[in-house]
């Protein structure tokens, strides 16, 4: 059943399109029914949602009519250069849309799509271009206004609230992961599923806070929200080479110090939220002081206990963040952010990670399909084609960004000829009972109610709301009654024909679909560890971390539909781990001795990276690379200054999340070879 928030969602969308349908027919507009269907188009249950989508189409639908206003007239007489000319503007604008994984990818997508619809229409009458683009801009922009003035007015939902409460639903997820993983009878045992979850919706938060700023009072709070975003999007990292560590050091002592695991439990009890407040400072240097103490009592296990413990105080830290973040924004987001201890810039703001090759192939691909069907339609002679023509750029367009379009696509079409049956039932057995608009609006209230009920569920909306617009669409509501039979078929013959067109290219075109796409982000991860690893150029290391946190965070859903058993999931975070531990090995200046230990190191990663890259696959690393780590770890561990102690944390976290088997601890001296003791007992 639906709740009371998705009824009242929907009893303002109906609301807001019944007005958008009155002012049109008042005015009256050539066609009012274009009003009422853009209402369901930018209708979001958020107001701030609402609001940001509602000024993303109206500029998309602006360029969109300039651009046909221009192109036609030019091209009109050149059926194959107007054909050339809106496939290359449908590929060029897709790109962009694709390149722009914000909301603000409307604006290209809704530009690339309205080309076809405005002008493939008027191809034999160009000179009436500018009024047409014109009647079609007032129709799309009065749904747009009437949307968004009803949603601001009417019990308006504001995004801060929904988002906080996202926000306190991820903390109680961090701690179900902490609690798992920091449990001294299983620890480092991680639900991979659960922390590959955690992550992506951690980066599904861009979203909402990108239209925060359509709905907030105040600049800071979208700040705290990307700031509580970053770190949290650090959470599965930092935990896991946290717990490992820690486990690692268990193992080889077979049994956790009594005083670490007392340690780890408290950590555990105050991020459960069992421990009072101020307990994080508290916690901080406590850590230290174990560390010192532990680290000469242990010299062996000196390294190893530092490790774990210095992995800790950073996730207390990063924590402690989170909480305080949330708490500013729950509480009506202050002047002033509060004071943060993890060093996380790198990830607010920061560039993405985008497989260039795949997504201009992508438009390309959409492009080519568009120009081979309007040659089609020009061939045929086909007057109404063009129906099929904008509706097949529609679907090559919103579904251009999945690595396997077809599934949607099919699912498009369904709802294509659903909507097709629906309105030729009102079209021709209901409508000649209306004679008002009291009882247009009482015909049309019902099934839109309803279907407004499922609009505002995330897996759903796309297909209801598909569904509302292409039956007003087909309904062709006038200030009078028009019903031709004909006319109607024609062109729900040609829209149906112009999505299975799209669907049978899509099959054709892009056949590899999730595998390939995941394969593609593995091979672009290896190289960019690899340039990490001894890149010679100076850059901000600071945007590759950035970069290679978003091409996990889109890697790992996908792992998930491939349905991988963990070996994948695991690669993945291991691959974060020595992302972030290059970098710690990049930012410190060493001495030019130190310099030359840590090279031979990093080369020898780079080198098995750009193997894996080569190979298309996941390789084990060398066992020369083991030997090497730990002969730079050992020369290290002698030099009691703080830079050498930094460098050889970081390079004892890279051999950890390198070669998963290898001990917590790394002996000051060598074990004799076979040689040696060969030589020995001679």
């Amino acid at each position: 059943m639906p709740t009371w928030r998705e009824w009242l969602f929907s009893a303002k969308a109906l609301i807001a399109a019944l007005l958008a349908l009155y002012i049109a027919l008042a005015i009256p507009l050539d066609n009012p029914y274009w009003a009422m269907a853009s209402v369901y188009v930018v209708s979001h249950p958020l107001s701030g949602a609402t609001r940001s989508k509602a000024i993303y189409r109206a500029l998309g639908t602006l360029l969109g009519a300039a651009a046909s206003v221009v192109l036609l007239p030019m091209f009109a007489q050149q059926p194959v250069m107007l054909s050339l000319v809106i496939s290359l503007w449908i590929g060029a604008l897709l790109f962009l849309s694709l390149l722009d994984r914000s909301p603000r990818s409307y604006i290209f997508m809704l530009a690339a799509y309205t080309v076809p619809l405005v002008s493939l229409a008027e191809v034999n009458h160009p000179s009436t271009i500018f009024d047409v683009a014109l009647a079609r801009s007032e129709e799309i922009l009065l749904g747009i206004v009437c949307a968004s003035v009803v949603n601001a007015v009417l019990f308006p939902s504001r995004i801060a609230t929904t988002l906080g409460a996202k926000m306190g639903l991820l903390l109680q997820d961090g701690r179900a992961a902490v609690s798992r993983m920091l449990n001294a009878r299983h620890l480092g045992e991680a639900d991979q599923r659960a922390l590959n979850a955690l992550l992506v919706d951690v980066m599904g938060l861009d979203g909402m806070i990108n239209h925060l700023s359509y709905d907030s009072s105040s600049h800071l709070s979208a700040t705290h929200a990307r700031e509580f975003r970053a770190r949290m999007a650090m959470l599965m990292p930092q935990l896991i080479s946290a717990a490992d560590a820690l486990h690692r050091l268990q193992d080889e002592l077979h049994g956790l110090l009594p005083e670490l695991e007392e340690y780890l439990q408290d950590v555990d009890r105050w991020i459960q939220g069992d421990a009072p407040d101020g307990r994080a400072e508290q916690l901080r240097e406590r850590g230290m002081q174990l560390a010192a103490w532990l680290c000469d009592t242990h010299p062996t296990h000196a390294l190893a206990i530092d490790s774990g413990l210095r992995q800790l105080r950073a996730l207390v830290d990063l924590w402690q963040d989170c909480l305080d973040l949330h708490r500013q924004f729950r509480d009506g987001h202050a002047d002033a952010a509060p004071a943060l201890r993890y060093h996380v810039q790198q990830l607010i703001g920061g560039p993405r990670h985008y497989d260039y090759g795949l997504l201009a192939f992508s438009a390309a691909s959409v492009a080519l399909s568009i120009f081979c069907l309007c040659m089609l339609w020009f061939v045929s002679g086909w007057e109404y084609g063009y129906s099929g023509v904008f509706i097949a750029a529609v679907a090559g367009c919103f579904f251009a960004s999945q690595d396997n379009p077809a599934p949607f696509i099919r699912s498009f079409l369904i709802a294509t000829l659903f909507s097709s049956v629906a309105a030729g039932i009102y079209l021709f057995a209901l409508m000649p009972n209306v004679h008002d608009f009291g009882s247009l609006a009482t015909l049309l209230a019902v099934p839109l109610l309803l279907l407004g009920t499922l609009a505002g569920r995330p897996q759903h909306a796309g297909t209801v709301i598909l569904v509302a617009v292409q039956t007003i669409s087909n309904i062709t509501i006038q200030d009078s009654y028009r019903a031709d039979f004909q006319l109607f078929a024609d062109i729900a013959l040609s829209t149906a024909l112009g999505v299975i067109f799209a669907l049978a290219w899509a099959r054709l075109s892009r056949p590899f679909g999730t595998f390939w796409a995941a394969r593609r982000l593995e091979r672009h991860g290896w190289l960019s560890l690899a340039e990490l690893a001894v890149t010679r150029r100076k850059r901000d290391y600071a945007t590759v971390a950035s970069s290679f946190v978003d091409r996990t965070a889109q890697l790992l859903p996908r792992l998930t539909q491939l349905g991988d058993d963990g070996q994948a999931l695991n690669d993945a975070t291991r691959e974060l781990r020595v992302c972030f531990r290059l970098l710690e090995l990049r930012e410190l200046h060493l001495t030019r001795s130190k310099k030359q230990q840590v090279q031979t190191v990093l080369q020898q990663v780079r080198e098995h990276f750009l193997a894996c890259a080569r190979a298309h696959r996941q390789l084990p690393p060398a066992q020369e690379l083991l030997q090497a780590l730990e002969t730079a770890l050992r020369l290290l561990q002698d030099d009691p200054t703080r830079i050498a102690r930094k460098a050889a944390q970081a390079l004892n976290g890279l051999r950890l999340a390198l070669f998963p088997h290898a001990p917590a601890s790394v002996p000051m001296q060598p074990p004799p070879s076979a040689a040696d003791l060969a030589g020995a007992f001679a």
